[in-house]
């Protein structure tokens, strides 16, 4: 009895409208379907999951109310659909380009690429997203850096999913590494940082790594992983802040943020809460660029003060004294298949 009910319950949550089953479909109207179907359909089933989903329509919304700063919510319930929308494109981009029938995509590029920088050092480096734009679509396209790719991050909300999408990814040359899957996962990802390989590591979700600090975002002390901060200073690696929003249809930017090297001996608090304000404070500009692209679909705030039990609040200086390197901002435009 108990083995037919957990197979109803795997069969039902494949079901879901982020389960297994919805994931196959979506992947062959993405790879296989006529072109107007890849730009008509996102935002209408988007419109759609944002109807019926309440739960990730309510925490969107919250979210957004923060972000825009709204009052009566209308405009940030206008602000959430969009978003609904764009993650409905960016996961039809990323589908698409991951499949076999992959159509090029343009990147608008830093004049100066601080990722090829920090690689010559020979001590691998630290790169630190959130689920703002489509970073799986650049994630692929990392290895031109003949270096292999260690993406850490979470397990997916729909077991039913997991392996299908670390199949993906790892078939286009990605590592996967679950920060809870081991102990030993924190090694790992050092010694792959001794290697001189790309560890890329999600901020806006808590991923086991390490403790959290409380650091301003939108106007609030919010709890932030330390884990990748802290892992660059062990490593002796740089860290540097990326992002990709969506300019337009198979069209991102491609953002760098400040350079940062964490010293081995600047194990202090507040050498901490410096690095992780300034990188944090990025973050917040990007998405005041692009609230839509935020992919934040629960609420954020409120889940952050659940961690904030042992997190630290001490506030720090506003100066940085860990070595900061600006990337240089001139643009450059580049396509890949």
């Amino acid at each position: 009895m108990g083995i037919a009910a957990s197979t109803m319950a795997r069969a039902a949550a494949a079901l879901r409208f982020d389960g297994l089953w919805w994931r196959k479909f979506a992947y062959l109207g993405c790879v296989y379907g006529p072109e107007w179907w890849k730009q008509g359909s996102p935002p209408v089933i988007a419109a759609i999951i944002f109807a019926l989903i309440g739960r990730n329509r309510r925490g969107a919304i919250e979210n957004m109310r923060r972000i825009l700063g709204d009052d009566d919510g209308r405009r940030a319930r206008r602000a959430a659909l969009r978003m609904f929308a764009e993650f409905a494109h960016c996961m039809t981009e990323s589908m698409e380009y991951y499949g076999p029938r992959p159509k090029p995509i343009r990147f608008d590029m830093a004049a100066r690429d601080p990722i090829v920088d920090a690689l010559r050092l020979g001590r691998g480096v630290v790169l630190v997203t959130g689920h703002i734009g489509n970073w799986d679509i650049s994630a692929k396209n990392l290895r031109e850096y003949d270096q292999p790719i260690n993406l850490v991050m979470a397990r997916e909300p729909n077991a039913t999913s997991q392996e299908y999408v670390r199949h993906m990814r790892e078939r286009a040359g990605v590592r996967v590494i679950y920060s809870d899957s081991s102990v030993f996962s924190a090694l790992n990802m050092i010694r792959a940082l001794r290697q001189n390989e790309i560890v890329a590591i999600q901020l806006d979700r808590m991923l086991n790594l390490g403790g959290a600090r409380s650091v301003p975002f939108f106007g609030a002390p919010t709890a932030f992983p330390s884990g990748p901060f802290v892992l660059a200073r062990l490593a002796g690696a740089p860290l540097i802040p990326v992002f990709i929003p969506r300019l337009g249809t198979r069209h991102y930017a491609v953002r760098f943020g400040s350079r940062l090297m964490l010293s081995r001996e600047a194990r202090d608090a507040h050498a901490l809460d410096r690095a992780m304000r300034a990188v944090v404070g990025e973050f917040e500009a990007i998405i005041r660029e692009f609230p839509s692209q935020w992919f934040q679909f629960a609420p954020f705030w409120r889940a952050a003060s659940a961690e904030d039990t042992g997190v630290s609040s001490r506030r720090p200086q506003t100066s940085l004294t860990a070595e900061e390197t600006e990337a240089d901002s001139g643009p450059r435009t580049i396509e890949r298949r």
